[in-house]
């Protein structure tokens, strides 16, 4: 099972290295075909964000690509709202957050459904 958990999780990390939302094909893996409950499976995945965030941070950084100010502005106020929705999800039905967790991911595959992108808009401006 371990080899099959290990291609599950290169693939899900080269899907969300290509923009995909790896993290909530991961909460989706866990739920379904691993049976960990929803709040194990998010925090799993908070996990799994904050590796692949470090490594992104460190190319952005030694391009020289961020801003030392939104930097700062970002983990204050990432840190506030992680703390927060892990109190608030502690404190609110398993149902509730499965259907909300299902809500976003449902809104976010549409608007990317239907959006256009930044390249299709300006190809179709000239």
């Amino acid at each position: 099972m371990f080899i099959i958990d290990f291609i599950a999780g290169i693939c899900i990390s080269l899907l969300a290295g290509l923009g995909v939302g790896g993290g909530g094909l991961l909460v989706i893996y866990l739920v379904m075909l691993k049976d960990i409950s929803q709040i194990e499976a998010q925090g799993i995945n908070l996990l799994f964000f904050v590796v692949a965030g470090a490594s992104s941070l460190i190319i952005h950084i030694k391009k020289r690509k961020l801003e030392l100010k939104n930097i700062i502005v970002m983990i204050i106020f990432g840190s506030l709202g992680a703390v927060a929705g892990s109190f608030i999800a502690n404190i609110t039905d398993v149902t509730i957050v499965k259907k909300i967790f299902g809500g976003f991911l449902l809104i976010s595959g549409l608007i990317e459904l239907f959006s256009k992108s930044k390249k299709q808009e300006n190809s179709e401006k000239t």
